[in-house]
């Protein structure tokens, strides 16, 4: 996720193109793009599982209490911390609804929805996960809908509500809330008298997963709005197999970044490694990492962009935002893994720092962040 957002305000030209477009990519910015595809995807069932965990211990009332008012609280973040941390403004003439919203919206609805039997739920993740691609040729305009509300539900793109006011929807809910609901009805795999056979099971799962999303793409029919296409360049062919769509979340989407998240799963589960042990805590503090690593990688852009112009630039002149900064100064890719290593490296003893504090203070509000 970290190099993903320190590629976004680093890399030269870093939204000319899209990183795993067939016909302009390479092969390390295709891979670069494609590995951290897995992050939001992981980020929604993760927090099904750990909605079932904590349903396990609490009950129903407190666990639905608990979903529905952290669910809100991430979607003010969205509108003010997270924001701010992004663009540097509180202009709400634009409103991006980015993946801290969908997650959100996600927790609210699973609350409402967690008096359901674990397998209901679990059932109606898989229902949407599978069937949810039906709806891609389907628009707003074809429906007579309400613009704003379909987009929220599956439909990518901007809404202009007014001549001053426009809403950015990047995270369609439906794919969101079919991956919270299948993280939740897999949550009760995670005991600690399973583990060896939870990574058994995960490998397995990981492979039926690859399968099933090769054969899906192959046939090319379904399962992702955008078909690959074969081209001269076997390895340009290949970039369009594996570029699957992100906004929403496509099927073919979910079943190769589940496949690697079931795979990493049983490799990590099991792995007594210090490096494994040493990443687990950005883990634990996964939303203050995810706010604080975003605002630090937005003042060391506009750090290095001064340094390095410091005798030609003035102060109104430079660049603030994501989009500006890469297309007036940017850096190669081998530099966006440098800088993303030096982020981990700043921001890594800050969480600790804050992993402490909630430790001290288990019922205060930090619970939610």
């Amino acid at each position: 996720m970290a190099l993903d957002h320190v590629r976004d305000y680093f890399l030269t030209g870093a939204f000319a193109f899209s990183p795993t477009d067939p016909e302009k990519t390479y092969g390390a910015l295709f891979i670069t793009r494609f590995i951290t595809h897995i992050c939001a995807p992981g980020f929604v069932w993760l927090a099904g599982v750990s909605a079932f965990i904590y349903f396990s211990k609490n009950g129903l009332k407190k666990s639905s209490a608990f979903l529905i008012s952290r669910g809100f609280i991430l979607i003010v973040l969205e509108f003010t911390l997270i924001k701010l941390a992004w663009y540097f403004n509180l202009d709400y003439s634009n409103i991006a609804l980015l993946v801290i919203w969908a997650l959100g919206l996600s927790m609210i609805l699973l609350g409402l929805t967690s008096w359901l039997k674990q397998q209901t739920i679990f059932i109606i993740g898989i229902v949407i996960i599978i069937g949810h691609n039906l709806l891609d040729t389907f628009t707003a305009d074809d429906l007579g809908m309400n613009s704003l509300l379909w987009h929220i539900l599956h439909q990518e793109g901007m809404v202009a509500l007014t001549n001053n006011f426009r809403v950015m929807v990047l995270y369609p809910i439906l794919p969101m809330y079919g991956l919270i609901c299948l993280g939740y009805g897999m949550g009760s795999l995670f005991t600690e008298d399973t583990k060896e056979e939870r990574s058994k099971l995960f490998k397995r799962l990981s492979l039926l997963l690859l399968l099933s999303f090769i054969t899906i793409r192959l046939v090319n029919a379904y399962g992702d709005p955008n078909p690959w296409v074969f081209n001269q360049h076997s390895i340009r062919t290949l970039f369009s197999f594996f570029n699957v769509t992100k906004y929403p979340m496509s099927l073919d989407y979910i079943l190769i970044t589940l496949s690697i998240i079931f795979y990493l799963l049983s490799k990590v589960e099991t792995s007594t490694n210090k490096r494994t042990q040493y990443l687990s805590l950005f883990g634990k503090v996964s939303m203050f990492f995810y706010i604080i690593h975003i605002f630090m990688i937005h003042i060391i852009a506009i750090g290095l962009y001064v340094l390095l112009n410091f005798n030609s630039i003035e102060l109104s002149t430079i660049p603030i935002g994501i989009m500006e900064i890469t297309n007036v100064h940017g850096y190669s890719l081998w530099f966006v893994y440098i800088v993303w290593l030096v982020v981990l490296i700043i921001v890594y003893p800050l969480c600790k720092k804050y992993r402490q504090l909630k430790l001290k203070h288990p019922n205060s509000f930090l619970k939610f962040i």
